[in-house]
């Protein structure tokens, strides 16, 4: 009973952290390329800098063999931490290269992303793991969900610096929760070198399965995120949307997020992955042809951001599959660490095409995500990934 006492006061501690950490997040994503343009920063410069948090989910990699090695807690306390200095490097930037500097700081947070996952995964409670954690990582959506209007609000009436002071306030409150979580000491029956001797001594099957998965997933995120870093100015540029509705659209794509990463949780314990992914894909490209659609209809537009919240929660819902067939529990944040930042290192990547797609047209990224999503569904569909998804 003890046991399911202190799980149930880290998980409302960690969904507090997830609650107000991407809230303040939320305020100012979906704005953030407009900014880096203000300042100077042309489509290329802000597919570099958009590209940064994925590219550096290296460090993922790190957050992983720290969480095999030391207390998971002291792990998500830096990655909160060191997120705190970068909103306000950005509340005063006068030109491009101060976001720049910003989004690098802001990018080390990669370290604890592993750290969270297994704290929750491997915490030692008769209490309901995957409940909780779809709880707190249901916490990040619902606390971005008013955000973007009202980080429009703020932008319009008070200004981008105001907008970046309220971020730091958030992330700082967010930071000092995780600093009452309960410590997660790893056991140590096997010393580091007997560690990592098990990560080489892998059989065959179990590291074509993994690279398999992590394949797998990967491309479909990758796929999901070529027009991401472009969506709001798109929304500015091409249907000439002001501050306050782009900030109305991504609360919907934020409700939508939600609504979807509760559903696919749901889903976990009734239907096959397979179906899920499946049916989470169709949805996104619908978003896709609502998003071009050939009107400016403030719902067919609410429709279509709504409906690309399902890119958001099938990356978690990726990761949870993974994690959870990842058997080996000396090596899990290794393995985990692997393909977090693989994973991110490639959605990076898709920026950069995603940029020159968007100078020769605004919406040719956008029909690139469908087209690449349709081809993934149906590939999918062949007997090695079909029967993955099937017996996990």
């Amino acid at each position: 009973m003890k046991d399911i006492k202190s799980f149930r006061k880290d998980i409302i501690l960690l969904f507090i952290a997830e609650l107000l950490w991407p809230l303040g997040l939320a305020l100012y994503t979906g704005f953030f390329p407009l900014h880096i343009r203000e300042l100077g920063g042309s489509d290329i410069i802000v597919g570099i800098i958009m590209s940064i948090p994925n590219i550096l989910g290296i460090l993922a990699i790190l957050g992983g063999i720290l969480c095999d090695i030391t207390d998971r807690k002291y792990v998500i306390i830096f990655g909160w931490a060191i997120t705190i200095p970068a909103p306000l490097i950005w509340a005063f930037a006068n030109r491009w290269e101060w976001m720049l500097v910003g989004q690098i700081i802001y990018s080390l947070t990669w370290v604890c992303s592993p750290a969270i996952t297994l704290y929750i995964l491997d915490y030692k409670t008769a209490g309901n793991k995957m409940a909780g954690y779809t709880l707190v990582y249901l916490a990040g959506p619902l606390g971005s969900t008013i955000a973007p209007a009202i980080g429009g609000k703020i932008i319009s009436s008070y200004g981008r610096q105001t907008l970046y002071l309220i971020v730091f306030a958030l992330y700082s409150i967010s930071t000092l929760c995780t600093l009452m979580l309960t410590k997660q000491p790893v056991e140590k029956n096997k010393d580091l070198r007997n560690s990592f001797s098990l990560k080489l001594d892998m059989n065959s099957s179990s590291v074509k399965k993994l690279a398999s998965a992590v394949v797998f997933f990967t491309i479909l995120t990758a796929f999901q995120n070529i027009g991401e870093s472009y969506l709001s100015l798109f929304m500015s540029e091409f249907r000439k949307a002001s501050i306050d509705w782009i900030g109305f659209y991504y609360t919907a794509l934020f409700i939508g997020a939600s609504l979807f990463t509760a559903l696919l949780g749901k889903s976990n314990e009734r239907l096959n992955p397979h179906v899920s992914l499946t049916t989470g894909n169709i949805l996104f490209v619908m978003s896709i042809l609502f998003l071009v659609f050939p009107t400016n209809s403030v719902f067919v537009l609410i429709l279509a951001f709504f409906l690309r919240g399902m890119n958001r929660s099938i990356l978690v819902f990726n990761q949870a599959i993974f994690a959870q067939n990842t058997n080996n529990s000396n090596n899990k944040g290794f393995i985990l660490s692997l393909f977090i930042a693989f994973r991110s290192i490639i959605i990076g990547l898709a920026v950069y095409p995603g940029a020159f797609l968007y100078r020769a047209n605004p919406k040719y990224p956008f029909y690139a995500e469908a087209i690449l999503v349709i081809i993934w569904i149906l590939f999918s569909y062949s007997g090695r990934f079909k029967n993955y998804l099937r017996n996990n």
